[in-house]
């Protein structure tokens, strides 16, 4: 017995780690399938020509208010289908906050959802501007002083639901 004792705790070691990691890719392999925001999709931060322009009008924008939750918000968002993408910027005229406001997408049937960026205050307003794979929709847009998910779909400021191209109008939910 004494001959094997020195391999019993690296034999525990090992186990246990192989054990955690089982764990560990399990679910994340679950977490990514059920997730259509997941850790790789690409969301990019237009440049600020292309901000300039979907913020003025210039360009093939389409754009739609966004049903607000309380009397002292209102808020709109402008998009456009280029490149297999869907260019979209948020613009909401807000109360002052402390913490600032996140903008998160949900899943229109499902319950997954990520921040895409926060809105920064300027002149007219809070803006801010991405880009989203078009393969992506539907999805609807939050715009929330929280800073997790589960927080931001129980108090939201602003939302509203983006269609596919094919759809002509952005339904509101």
């Amino acid at each position: 017995m004494k001959k094997y004792t020195p391999y019993i705790f690296p034999l525990v070691v090992l186990s246990v780690v192989f054990l955690l990691v089982f764990r560990w890719y399990s679910m994340r392999t679950q977490r990514m399938d059920d997730n259509q925001f997941a850790e790789g999709v690409e969301i990019e931060n237009l440049s600020e020509e292309e901000i300039a322009k979907s913020i003025s009008g210039v360009g093939d924008y389409e754009s739609v208010d966004l049903e607000p939750s309380n009397a002292d918000a209102l808020g709109v968002v402008r998009y456009e289908f280029k490149d297999d993408k869907v260019r979209f910027s948020v613009m909401a005229n807000l109360p002052d906050s402390e913490t600032g406001y996140k903008v998160w997408l949900k899943e229109v049937n499902g319950n997954s959802m990520r921040e895409v960026f926060s809105l920064v205050p300027g002149k007219g307003g809070y803006i801010g501007s991405a880009a989203l794979p078009a393969e992506l929709l539907p999805f609807e847009i939050i715009v929330s002083e929280a800073t997790s998910a589960e927080e931001a779909k129980e108090s939201n400021v602003l939302r509203g639901t983006l269609e596919a191209e094919d759809s002509v109008e952005m339904k509101l939910e």
